[in-house]
């Protein structure tokens, strides 16, 4: 066991340690974020750098430098499956925000049981991202849950072709990302003042005109928050739409995928991974831009006061 001494020499070697740091508050930051940053540095900007460096190589290197795999991205093909990768992403996110925010209002507006339908939100998450989609999956098939209930009402007669295609990729798309949008709109509508609701309503306005001059701008960071939070996996998935849109709806994720996996050209999947970040960067910057535009634009008070 330590003896007394030995203890105390100890706790005044931490002491000094404590003090040494307590005194210089660069190297309390550099303690605390440094791991952190070393982190991202490692795990993040190290491989995009690779990424960007393979991208402008003709193989694996050493080799040669080119602009060649930059300029195959606007082949008419891969700009077709671009442009399909778009309008794909518009369409979920557009749905999903729609969906996902009339679901948050109401669970905050009309419910009682708030705490349950959280949970049921978020019980999708609890299991495997794989698993889910292969539900959709008999579900979607064409003997599967879709088409039996559908002949059964006698809705229509046979099977129909619901699978391998974007209507089944945005169905699968919306599924996944619908709770992660819920989350920001629940939390930014339960975190707005009453009081202007009420306000509103005292000076005569209706339920639509509150909603839309009150409700919406007050929850508007919660809405750039789903934005994001729906269209940037989107744009890059490539689970959901290999297993639900197969070569019915290929989408640039995919291309990436099979560039790195099968077709092994890992110069041209680097360069549309680049390509995939910067448009992606790019939209952060739009939503951001946005956001600044919103409050310069904001109309200034009129009624005189400092």
């Amino acid at each position: 066991m330590a003896t007394k001494t030995e203890t105390s020499k100890f706790n005044e070697y931490s002491q000094s340690v404590l003090d040494y740091i307590r005194d210089r508050p660069r190297l309390q930051v550099l303690l605390l974020a440094g791991p952190t940053a070393g982190l991202l540095v490692a795990f993040f900007i190290v491989p995009v750098l690779i990424m960007v460096w393979y991208a402008f190589l003709t193989g694996l290197p050493p080799a040669d430098y080119t602009m060649e795999n930059f300029s195959r991205i606007f082949d008419p093909l891969y700009l077709g499956i671009i442009g399909d990768t778009f309008l794909i992403t518009v369409a979920t996110t557009i749905f999903t925000v729609t969906l996902g925010y009339t679901l948050a209002y109401s669970m905050v507006r009309f419910s009682r049981k708030t705490t349950l339908l959280l949970l049921l939100v978020i019980l999708p998450f609890w299991t495997n991202y794989i698993v889910r989609m292969y539900a959709w999956i008999n579900i979607l098939q064409a003997d599967g849950v879709l088409n039996w209930l559908l002949n059964t009402g006698g809705v229509v007669e046979g099977s129909q072709r619901f699978m391998f295609s974007h209507e089944a990729v945005l169905v699968g798309l919306i599924y996944v990302w619908l709770p992660l949008a819920v989350l920001p709109f629940y939390a930014s509508i339960k975190t707005m003042d009453e009081d202007l609701i009420e306000a509103a309503k005292d000076l005569g306005a209706g339920p639509l005109k509150t909603f839309f001059t009150v409700t919406l701008p007050m929850t508007k960071n919660g809405i750039y928050a789903g934005l994001i939070l729906v269209a940037v996996p989107a744009f890059g998935a490539f689970v959901t739409p290999a297993l639900l849109g197969g070569t019915g709806s290929v989408m640039i994720g995919m291309v990436i995928d099979n560039q790195f996996n099968q077709a092994f050209n890992w110069n041209f999947g680097a360069a549309l991974g680049v390509f995939l970040t910067l448009a992606v960067v790019a939209s952060l910057l739009l939503a951001v831009l946005a956001g600044v535009e919103d409050k310069i634009l904001k109309r200034p008070d009129t009624g005189g006061e400092n």
